[in-house]
């Protein structure tokens, strides 16, 4: 079967925060982390099945999501869990506060790279709790972390991973993995490994290790947060889950999730099975486009030597280094060129910004033209 990912599909008239952003304004939306593609036919079939039905009341999945999550990652990772491990969440942004309450005293620290995903940081200021930034060589694509990693005390309990990063793009190898690892038990650590990206690795011949799969040990100290919201582009549908093989671990947060999270809606839950179930073609399809149009815009920032672009293994989210252009507000300078990326100061580089590149091929060579004329005004 073939899928159209060249489809230019109308978004401003819709409630897409992407687009919405730049309502009436000529600037190509090319930040937040959802793309502009329709989903794959399975998961819209389902979804129209369940809304024929007409009746959402409370909704118990019945433990499908957990079996349907055992599957996939069986599959996808080579990863054999229990699906008992599986619990369901509404949003991976909020779990990040909600698991730095219940893991941690107001005297401890969790721990992670800058820079990263926001929420990371941001989750540690809503939760009231310090946190320790290690420094994220992005630009140095050897080994991301090898870095020295710091001393530690025992103030520091919790360590957020994102893998692959974001916004690097990098999927961390498992010799890296084994090093973390190392460290988290040197210094007794929880490991919250943030997966989301996983499922659109663009390098041929690279495959995603989580890093619970390590050993039982890292299972033991771990939590993976994994959706098909990224992959799938269910963003909009609020339904993840996050893998605690720890049984301790598990029934407290559990008990946290209960008490503070809503569970996934129906619509959530009805799209990622289907998506786990029915949709790795669309996937694969999906990756070829992407890893095309990564290429593309790796080939035409040659030309652009102002600017130095970490080309991603994974995702649709490729991080610039603009900070030869010399501009004090990049973003703003950018949106004024009719560009609107992502600022990284959000995720700790003012002078880098994240560029969205999971749309149409006309409107990425639009976006590539305005780029170009921008650089050679500056």
């Amino acid at each position: 079967m073939s899928f159209n990912f060249d489809e230019r599909v109308e978004r401003y008239h819709t409630d897409s925060e992407k687009w919405l952003k730049y309502r009436d304004q000529d600037i190509i939306p090319l930040w937040v982390a959802d793309t502009d593609f329709r989903v794959a036919p399975s998961i819209q079939q389902a979804l129209q099945a369940r809304v024929a039905h007409g009746v959402f009341g409370y909704a118990h999945d019945q433990g499908a999501l957990a079996n349907v999550t055992a599957d996939w990652v069986s599959k996808q990772y080579h990863w054999t869990i229990d699906p008992d491990w599986v619990v369901p969440l509404s949003g991976i942004k909020p779990f990040f506060s909600l698991l730095q309450q219940c893991l941690l005293s107001t005297e401890q620290r969790s721990i992670c790279h800058t820079p990263i995903y926001p929420p990371f940081t941001q989750s540690a200021i809503s939760s009231g709790r310090e946190q320790r930034h290690i420094p994220y060589p992005i630009f140095d694509q050897t080994n991301l972390l090898h870095s020295p990693l710091p001393a530690l005390s025992h103030q520091d309990r919790l360590f957020l991973l994102c893998n692959p990063h974001n916004p690097g793009g990098r999927s961390h190898r498992r010799q890296e993995l084994e090093q973390l690892a190392a460290y988290a038990t040197e210094y007794n650590l929880w490991v919250c490994s943030d997966e989301t990206h996983a499922d659109l690795l663009l390098e041929p011949g690279l495959s995603h290790t989580p890093f619970a799969a390590l050993s039982t040990e890292c299972e033991q100290r771990s939590i993976t947060l994994l959706s098909a919201a990224k992959a799938f582009n269910l963003a909009g549908l609020g339904c993840a889950v996050a893998i605690i093989p720890n049984l301790e671990l598990r029934t407290t947060l559990r008990q946290a999730i209960a008490l503070r999270m809503p569970v996934p809606n129906c619509l959530g839950v009805t799209a990622t099975l289907a998506a786990w179930r029915e949709g790795a073609d669309w996937l694969n399809a999906q990756r070829d486009y992407l890893r095309a149009n990564r290429d593309h815009l790796a080939a035409h920032l040659t030309t652009l030597p102002a600017l130095r672009l970490i080309t991603p293994e994974a995702g649709f989210l490729a991080w610039m280094d603009v900070s030869a252009l010399g501009k004090s507000d990049p973003h703003k300078w950018f949106e004024h060129h009719g560009l609107g990326f992502t600022d990284g100061a959000p995720y700790g580089d003012p002078q880098a910004m994240r560029f969205n590149f999971g749309c149409s091929r006309t409107l990425l060579d639009l976006a590539l033209s305005r780029l170009t004329q921008a650089v050679n005004a500056a």
